[in-house]
């Protein structure tokens, strides 16, 4: 047996490493692998201590990651740290103490710095190196780690925070060690040499050189998986690679590979049991309404709707299906099946479950499919944009039509002869086609106002309705001179036979054709739909309501036309990686028959409408209610808790979710490959040999035996495709404990002679936010310097800190008993720590960079910082900007900004150009165009400015906007669109939306932008207060504005005059 071996470390023969969550060691001399800790949580990073009798890992056994410290004979852990910060890893333990990086007290999350621990004061304090990763000694030198993370996981990345070594040599002057092309991690200090992990030759590997970065040497061969988090010891360095443990011999210049002795119970790898509803992905009603067809966590299920078993068709593990559709007279399912890593349609028999038919075709990765209503065939869509017929007796596979931008929409007509859809003209445009079967050709329906989407022909084929964004009724800006369309959206309906009246505009002869009719159709079930093509886009007619925000939910049924509405929310509240949406659609129905618009149900996500049954099955994230259409659900009936026919609601719990989690982490592991295969924004995949890669890391599954070892071999997988924006997130983790700590905002030094803790730094942030600083609540009056002496009556000592009183006291009331610095006006007062504080130290950095900009240049410029460009950016930057451009000149910060996707719509407005002024007798001077900037401007950006700061950067100096400050950019520019969920709710990313600039083409992807006048940040700055960056920022905007008209100002004195002759 062996294990997916991670983050080892060395001291002398005694190895420890990571696997299976927990710590483990073991001895070169005897190589049984034994288990150190059972902790609830996964460790990583451990490091021996200088006498090998302890090891320091990072735990998050309280929910945050902490320092953790456990004797290396094994016993209980202790923790060290209680900042409740994101900490990477442990660097190193010498005899001053444990060295990690953390981003405590930083302004932005996971922008680290190096902090130590002092075991024998019990305290922890920063080193003040500035931005950095790891630290390495020597008795001479020291080598700082700046951006050195991970290089597996962007294989062969060049980009701006690509891995960089700096060196001091004891004068606090440090300098870049070496310069090679590559991504450089883990330094460390072997004797007189420095060693690193390098992948400048293509894989990673070590290397190493001398202290002036001279005499670059290989020392390992490694040529399918990268050497990943290497550690050492006074000779040896120890690694893993492909989930096996190394050791390089710095004596012997020998690489061993360590075949440990490993036996492990796999416990969370084996079977478990889920719920159902927290990994549904489908639900429909079949048998007309007495049955459900379910896809939960990639199995399909069949129950009765109310009560009954719940049947489990294809594989039990290792399969995902998708799309389940009951044919044949519900004899048969068909199903999307992903065995042997292609999708392909499967059909069952329903009462045996036995497989009868496999259709292999080419269709893709499937996205919808809709049953015809006559005969069995389907129609689907797949990830290409592409719609498919395909007639499951034949197997025959008709493609219908591209939708070249945008997916597309459709639905049957009632007898099974027309399908509607939607297809895009361009990127900006779509409209609604709609395909005769018999005749196999399109007719568009619609004209091309703007986006025509999601269509559907009502039960007795007299009308067709879709939703169009072609309502421009504009709303103003509360902030700004701005105007936005919020809402745009209506459905709309046109009549199929050109002699069919308008359902807005009632006779009694009118009435008494529709009641024949309907009974006709009643009488025949499937009507006879004709179709006049001839200028049909003449018939289209509005539902009269209000212009609102729908979904693509649509739904009609004996003259009821279903919508779900959205309302209006602030975009800060959204997360760009959630698949869910929140409940809070609203299901509406215009009724053609009595012309009014009714609220049908609240809290939906989505809905499907069943004609066959004429019942709606609704979504709410994790919930399904089936309701009639004929009437309106009754809200005390939604109310109860109970699952039956009177209130809807269905019992998910029926289902017997039962996981094989190896054989789940190998379909998953497919599917991951196959999206990367699927979505990848060029075909070649850049060169890349997919199949190879495929291959490479799939075998290394069976060592794997934790979700989080699972994440990483995705990860290092899809790193392989040396792309930006390969991420993985979320999936289904072993539940942990979340006693986070309760945060202060302020520092706590223990002094002796008071015997308290002095209160220092305390942040202050926006004091009105919804987690104001919590020591700064108006009424306590705490200020710099004052003494804490307990919490909640506990007193505090030198062995007590008081962050380790809260844990688990996240926005609880607790109570502080405080003095003055003198000791005296000793009190007791209520607080309430926050869960987060990096959002006020942000607030802090930004007032004070703000400040400072103005004060050295005299109220000559102005600041803003964009933390991103996502909708937070949006808002920071307009919270600054609309003040700031009162100045001359103007400084923009994007340093550390995390992209998104708005720097088309803040670069529009900084690229305006001021003409001329609005003069008013007792309102001032307003500027021509308004918000526009008034001077000079620059940019500062740094390594850390990725995505959309990236595009930002580089379109600044295309546009000519003013001078770029600061270091080469990230360097990652295509674009993902998360969407794609494995089984267990995982989310990859693929990059899909590349870019090219007309300078340099494909080049800022895994490059960056070039600045105009490089300035680093050395950590010589950071410790004496300086930022570089922005004081030449100063001096380049001050430059500017000593030259001739730098600033557009208004001759205001010769005005008219309009005296008559």
């Amino acid at each position: 047996m062996q294990g997916y071996y991670r983050f080892p470390t060395i001291y002398k023969n005694q190895i420890a490493f990571v696997c299976d969550d927990d710590l483990w060691i073991s001895n070169l001399n005897n190589l049984v692998a034994q288990r150190l800790t059972t902790n609830i949580s996964n460790v990583s990073t451990p490091k021996f201590s200088p006498d090998g009798k302890y090891i320091s890992y990072v735990g998050s056994e309280d929910g945050n990651t902490e320092v953790y410290i456990i004797p290396s004979i094994g016993g209980s852990s202790k923790r060290l740290t209680f900042e409740g910060s994101f900490i990477n890893k442990i660097c190193l333990w010498n005899e001053k103490g444990i060295y990690y990086s953390s981003d405590y007290e930083k302004p932005f999350s996971r922008i680290s710095d190096i902090r130590i621990y002092d075991l024998k004061n019990n305290v922890s304090k920063g080193l003040d190196f500035g931005i950095s990763s790891n630290i390495a000694f020597h008795k001479t030198f020291t080598v700082l780690g700046r951006n050195t993370a991970d290089p597996a996981r962007w294989k062969r990345y060049k980009g701006g925070t690509a891995g960089e070594l700096w060196i001091d040599f004891n004068e606090n002057k440090f300098k870049k060690l070496i310069n090679i092309d590559g991504n450089l991690a883990c330094p460390l200090v072997v004797r007189n040499r420095i060693y690193f992990i390098s992948d400048h030759e293509g894989i990673g590997n070590i290397y190493s050189c001398l202290k002036n970065g001279k005499s670059l040497l290989k020392h390992t061969n490694h040529k399918n998986y990268y050497v990943r988090n290497a550690s050492a010891d006074s000779s040896k360095i120890i690694y893993h690679s492909g989930s096996r443990l190394f050791f390089f011999d710095t004596l012997k210049n020998k690489t061993s590979k360590i075949n440990l002795i490993y036996n492990n119970s796999n416990i969370d790898s084996g079977r478990k049991f889920s719920n159902a509803s927290d990994y549904l992905e489908h639900a429909s009603i079949a048998r007309s309404g007495k049955q459900l067809n379910i896809i939960s966590r990639g199995k399909s299920f069949i129950m009765g709707t109310w009560d009954g078993p719940s049947i489990q068709y294809g594989k039990v593990n290792g399969v995902r299906y998708k799309h389940p559709i009951q044919i044949d007279k519900n004899k048969k399912l068909l199903l999307i099946s992903d065995e042997n890593n292609v999708e392909h349609f499967e059909v069952y028999n329903i009462e045996s479950s036995k497989l009868l038919k496999i259709i292999n075709k080419n269709i893709g990765r499937v996205l919808s499919v809709k049953k015809s209503p006559s005969k069995d065939s389907v129609c689907f869509l797949n990830h290409k944009h592409e719609l498919h017929i395909l007639d499951i007796k034949s197997s025959k596979l008709t493609k219908i039509d591209h939708s070249t931008n945008h997916p597309i929409e459709f639905n049957w007509s009632p007898d099974g002869n027309f399908i509607a859809y939607s297809c895009s003209l361009n990127s900006r445009t779509s409209i609604v086609k709609i395909y005769d079967i018999k005749n196999s050709t399109s007719k568009v329906v619609t004209n091309s106002v703007n986006q025509d989407f999601s269509p559907v022909f009502d039960n007795n084929g007299k009308y067709l309705a879709f939703i169009s964004k072609r309502t421009f009724n504009p709303v103003y800006d509360s902030i700004q001179f701005d105007l936005n369309f919020t809402k745009s959206e209506k459905p709309y309906i046109l009549t199929l036979d050109s002699k069919t009246s308008s359902p807005f505009i009632k006779t009694e002869n009118t009435l008494n054709k529709k009641s024949k009719k309907d009974n006709k159709n009643k009488k025949n079930k499937l009507p006879n739909v004709k179709i006049d093509f001839k200028n049909i886009s003449d018939r289209i007619m509005q539902i009269p309501i209000k212009e609102t925000t729908l979904d693509n939910s649509i739904g009609f049924i004996d003259n009821k036309l279903f919508y779900l509405k959205w309302p209006i929310s602030g975009s800060r509240e959204d997360g760009w990686y959630s698949l869910e949406d929140s409940p809070k659609g609203l299901i509406y129905y215009y009724d053609l028959n009595t012309l009014e618009e009714k609220l049908f149900f609240s809290g939906a996500t989505s809905f499907t409408v069943d004609n066959e049954s004429s019942n709606i099955v609704i979504n709410s994230n994790d919930s399904i209610t089936v309701c009639s259409t004929k009437s309106i659900p009754n809200k005390e009936n939604l109310s109860k808790n109970s699952f039956n026919k009177e209130t809807g609601k269905i019992n998910l719990s029926r289902i017997n979710l039962s996981i094989d989690i190896k054989s789940e982490w190998k379909q998953m592991f497919s599917e991951a490959w196959r999206l990367q295969r699927d979505y990848f924004w060029t075909k070649d995949m850049s060169g890349i040999d997919w199949k190879k890669v495929y291959k490479r890391y799939y075998k290394l599954i069976d060592n794997v035996s934790t979700r989080s070892e699972f994440s990483d071999l995705i990860w290092e997988m899809q790193g392989e495709l040396g792309t930006s924006h390969c991420y993985e997130f979320g999936g289904d983790y072993k539940q942990t404990r979340r006693y986070k700590t309760g945060l202060l905002a302020a520092n706590f030094t223990y002094n002796n002679k008071s015997k308290a803790y002095v209160v220092e730094n305390i942040a202050k942030g926006d004091l009105w936010d919804y987690y104001p600083s919590p020591l700064l609540r108006p009424g306590l009056n705490i200020k710099n310097g004052d003494l804490l002496y307990s919490i909640n009556n506990i007193k505090l000592n030198k062995e007590l800190h008081p962050n380790e009183l809260l844990v688990n006291q996240v926005n609880k009331e607790i109570q502080l008993e405080i003095s003055n610095k003198s000791g005296s006006k000793k009190r007791k007062v209520t607080v309430k720590p926050n869960g987060f504080q990096t959002h006020l130290y942000y607030r802090d950095w930004v007032e004070k960079n703000r400040h400072y900009v103005h004060k050295k240049s005299k109220g000559k410029i102005g600041y803003i910082h964009i933390p991103d460009m996502g909708a937070d950016g949006f808002a920071e930057f307009h919270r600054y900007f609309l003040t700031e451009i009162i100045y001359d000149g103007l400084i923009v910060d994007v340093r550390f900004n995390g992209g998104g996707h708005v720097s088309q719509l803040l670069l529009s407005k900084l690229a305006k150009k001021r003409i001329g002024y609005d003069l008013t007798r007792w309102m001032g001077v307003e500027p021509y165009p308004s918000e526009s900037p008034g001077g000079p401007m620059v940019a500062i950006t740094n390594e850390f400015a990725g995505s959309d700061g990236d595009i930002f950067s580089h379109s600044w100096k295309l546009l000519n906007l003013g001078k770029l400050i600061g270091r080469r950019t990230w360097g990652g520019v295509i674009g993902i669109w998360p969407r794609n969920a494995l089984v267990d709710g995982t989310l990859t990313t693929q990059p899909e939306f590349s870019f090219w600039f007309k300078d340099v083409g494909w080049n800022v992807e895994n490059y960056g932008t070039d600045v105009d006048i490089e300035v680093n940040d050395t950590p010589q700055d950071f410790r004496k207060g300086v930022d570089a960056q922005l004081d030449k920022s100063i001096s380049e905007v001050l430059k500017e504005l000593k030259k001739p008209n730098a600033v557009l100002k208004a001759d205001l004195k010769n005005k008219p005059n309009l005296k008559l002759p």
